[in-house]
């Protein structure tokens, strides 16, 4: 069995790796992150959403409609609508980074690879599939969720999984994806 299978959760009496060697990496160049395997259908399932989240009617565009709903609750609605509309959009620019990185390091054509994820960066992904499901939920949204939206469940299982392990690879930073 392999790494990748290992990697996806598949696994089987006897498997496991040893290391021999060490090697000392500079810092400045090199970063921890968790490896986690993914299929190209994953990543292309995180691109549909992103697509269609960005595609969907953004609560800045529904801003006098909001601010017209929340003066109708009184002054104890205080409800900052500017926050509200960062809170909506920040978690789909936090994975854009992610998913270009991914997408350039398991090329078209690949059933499966191997993606980095820095630490803390499960905490966006997770942020992303609230956003996406709360606006999918809710009636009034023109939102919908893309069919192949399962499969960036089953991602986000697997990042939560690689972020909660010890197991951490060190990288070259080019290989890391950036937080924007």
């Amino acid at each position: 069995m392999g790494i990748l299978e290992l990697m996806l959760g598949k696994s089987s009496a006897g498997d496991g790796a040893s290391m021999v060697n060490s090697y000392v990496l500079a810092q400045e160049t090199h970063d921890e992150v968790y490896p986690v395997a993914v299929r190209r259908a994953e990543i292309e399932a995180f691109r549909e959403a992103t697509d269609a989240l960005e595609a969907a009617p953004s609560l800045e565009e529904n801003r006098d409609e909001l601010e017209q709903v929340f003066e109708g609750f009184g002054d104890d609605a205080a409800i900052d609508v500017d926050e509200l509309v960062e809170r909506t959009r920040s978690p789909r620019r936090a994975i854009e980074p992610l998913v270009e990185t991914w997408d350039e390091q398991v090329p078209d054509g690949t059933d499966v690879g191997v993606v980095y994820l820095p630490p803390g960066r499960a905490d966006d992904v997770r942020s992303f599939v609230s956003v996406c499901k709360q606006r999918d939920d809710y009636e009034h949204d023109p939102f919908e969720l893309p069919d192949s939206f399962d499969d960036v469940a089953t991602l986000l299982k697997r990042l939560e999984d690689a972020a909660a392990g010890q197991y951490r690879a060190v990288v070259h930073t080019d290989l890391v994806p950036s937080r924007e």
